[in-house]
């Protein structure tokens, strides 16, 4: 069984960065205190094997610069959820 995923809500991540200004990966991940890496393999989708799931440095980083709650910006995803999630997919193709 595999463990839960925090998983970041791209679109309210995106907006947030706006409002704030932040124009690039560049200057997100400066806020934030983590690499411009990290910024962009947490907003690709979780499909592309190049994603990884935001650390605690990434959360704490949007937290701080963003303010909470935790779910604005973050979902847990468990195995059950990510199942349900392609079992959908394939019921609508």
């Amino acid at each position: 069984m595999s463990k839960p995923l925090i998983r970041l809500r791209v679109d309210a991540f995106i907006q947030a960065t706006v409002e704030r200004g932040l124009d690039n990966n560049t200057q997100i991940a400066a806020a934030l205190g983590v690499s411009v890496t990290q910024v962009w393999r947490a907003m690709l989708p979780v499909t592309d094997p190049r994603h990884n799931s935001p650390g605690t440095a990434y959360i704490a980083g949007v937290l701080t610069v963003f303010g909470g709650p935790f779910e604005r910006f973050f979902f847990v995803e468990s195995s059950l959820q990510a199942c349900n999630k392609k079992s959908h997919v394939k019921g609508g193709e």
